[in-house]
């Protein structure tokens, strides 16, 4: 925004969830025509408590209510997001990916108009002291949530096969396994025959611990049907593993050819993991910086 000679006002914090949302404090700020309004998570209630005040208004999806496999589902204070009434007031809507477009689009078609892809923005820079990890050959990672439109049955059979021609399979995760239970206890017999299949769970409790044992990995594979723009494995491909994706999905936006399986086909995932195709992934879409310079663009600030 600097480079750019762009001034702007950071609003205060907005915990939606808690009791001290400070209502007030939004609705005394003053406006003009020429202001523009940027909210990073576009389903947020600010958006109606704004919507008569002057100036543009831009706002960023990165998940849907009304998304097939993985639907953003909230609670309390959150349970009514009247997404569809909220995405409409704004004047133009910001996709992290073209599948996150293409999902808005299809479930709310009068607002395929305002969509304009602008990409996440990642910032790169932490994981330059983990760049310089050495690989450990035989180590396959699943560092994507161990969840139903995660494919955690396709996950544990991927693994099982890999385990038993010699490679390391482990699953990185922010959440013990405990945890993972007591909160959908229906995981049990599937976390039980990861166990048994040699899968390896490893709790990460820090993103420092995280990022060092992502370093580590020689191939990271997701099954994932769910993701719009997946972190996780953009971390991998920054962190210079080989990454195993659907051909479907957000994946082929970023994720070469080469390394992408026809999804749900276990031969095909075995296939590309033994092969470690050392393809180009364009991920430098994502720096930070591009987002926000395609954020003032589409602003018409740059």
């Amino acid at each position: 925004m600097l480079q750019h000679k762009v001034e702007f006002t950071k609003l205060p914090a907005f915990d939606w969830r808690g009791p001290a949302a400070p209502i007030k404090d939004y609705l005394s700020i003053e406006s003009s025509p020429d202001d523009v309004w940027f909210i990073g998570w576009a389903q947020s209630p600010l958006i109606e408590i704004i919507r008569h005040k002057e100036g543009r208004k831009y706002g960023l999806v990165v998940g849907l209510t009304k998304m097939n496999f993985d639907p953003l589902v909230f609670t309390g204070a959150l349970k009514d997001l009247r997404e569809k009434e909220r995405l409409s007031i704004y004047d133009k809507i910001f996709a992290n990916s073209r599948w996150c477009r293409e999902c808005i689009a299809r479930a709310y078609p009068q607002l395929a108009e305002k969509v304009a892809v602008t990409g996440f923005p990642f910032d790169f820079e932490i994981y330059q002291p983990y760049l310089d990890t050495v690989k450990e050959d035989d180590l396959i990672v699943f560092n994507q949530r161990f969840s139903l439109e995660r494919l955690y049955m396709l996950e544990v059979e991927t693994a099982r096969i890999l385990i038993q021609r010699g490679y390391r399979v482990k699953h990185l995760s922010g959440t013990p396994v405990s945890k993972l239970v007591q909160r959908a206890p229906a995981l049990a017999p599937f976390l039980a025959a990861a166990e048994t299949t040699g899968l390896e769970f490893v709790f990460n409790p820090v993103k420092e611990i995280y990022h060092k044992n992502l370093a580590k990995a020689s191939v990271v594979v997701t099954t994932s049907i769910a993701d719009m723009l997946p972190s996780s494995l953009i971390e991998a491909i920054v962190l210079g593993s080989v990454p195993v994706a659907p051909n479907s999905f957000c994946f082929p936006e970023f994720v070469h050819k080469d390394n992408l399986y026809t999804p749900y086909d276990l031969n095909e995932i075995i296939d590309i993991v033994e092969k470690k195709p050392q393809s180009s992934h364009s991920v430098c879409q994502y720096d930070k910086k591009t987002v926000v310079e395609n954020f003032l663009r589409e602003m018409g600030l740059a």
